[in-house]
């Protein structure tokens, strides 16, 4: 079966976990297409000041620090020799998968891609932005999407941070297909995950993209071998966030929790 991989240029908490996946289906990923980081829609500077307003001005340092260092690291050791990943190019690269970067899904240059390649199943994995029907239906196979949620509950941006927020003792890694509206296809796959008294945002997101990749494999295999289970995602049963202001920082800490 042959996988188009859709995804968003980061460097922090999905190259390592992406890396499971191409390690596992690397042969059927006939490319990997990155588009810009949810974190620099409308502008790097609109994107920052969002990041102040969730995090705080010292914890948005320390989030780019660590930014800093993984672009720093990528460059010298691009090819993951420690184990670890810090671009998703230098997982593309490890794994000789072609790797393309577009500005959007919506427009020509994705459309040559799936030209090119003739994919059958259109993988997302953190992709910020909307898959249209006229895309999706280009795609024999079907579109899925992994979420860092337990739908139909928390659709919508930053789930770590929500169910944080409101004291959740367990989450969930979602795996379901692509419809016309947020994160309400049907169910493929979904995985429970336990929140520990001393869990962070840090700590929660990264075990959420390690337990999604786990899942996002078993779900294309199952696809693959027709064995997949469809259950339904019910809109009257959802709940829907958008991303954090500094009110909901605010409530996040005085509720005690951390972000790293």
């Amino acid at each position: 079966m042959r996988l188009l991989v859709l995804t968003q240029k980061e460097n922090l908490y999905l190259p390592t976990a992406f890396a499971q996946v191409c390690e596992a289906l690397g042969p059927e990923i006939v490319c990997i297409v990155a588009a810009p980081a949810m974190s620099t829609h409308g502008s790097q500077l609109r994107g920052l000041i969002r990041h102040v307003r969730l995090f705080g001005l010292k914890r948005t340092l320390v989030l780019t620090s660590r930014l800093l260092a993984a672009k720093t690291r990528d460059r010298f050791n691009g090819k993951g020799t420690t184990g670890h990943f810090h671009s998703i190019r230098s997982v593309a690269q490890a794994f000789d998968i072609p790797y393309y970067e577009i500005n959007r899904v919506k427009g020509l240059e994705f459309q040559n891609l799936i030209d090119k390649y003739w994919p059958e199943l259109l993988v997302s994995i953190s992709c910020p932005q909307i898959i249209g029907k006229n895309v999706r239906k280009q795609f024999s196979k079907g579109c899925i999407n992994v979420h860092g949620a337990p739908l139909p509950r928390y659709r919508g941006l930053m789930p770590a941070f929500w169910a944080l927020r409101f004291n959740e003792k367990t989450t969930a890694v979602t795996v379901h297909e692509l419809s016309d509206k947020l994160d309400n296809g049907d169910i493929l796959n979904q995985r429970e995950i336990a929140i520990s008294p001393d869990e962070t945002w840090d700590s929660l997101v990264r075990k959420s993209k390690a337990i999604g990749a786990e899942a996002l494999i078993e779900t294309i295999r199952q696809i693959k071998n027709g064995s997949v289970t469809r259950r339904k995602n019910p809109d009257e049963q959802a709940t829907y966030f958008s991303f954090p202001t500094s009110q909901d920082r605010k409530a996040f800490l005085a509720a005690g929790k951390r972000f790293f």
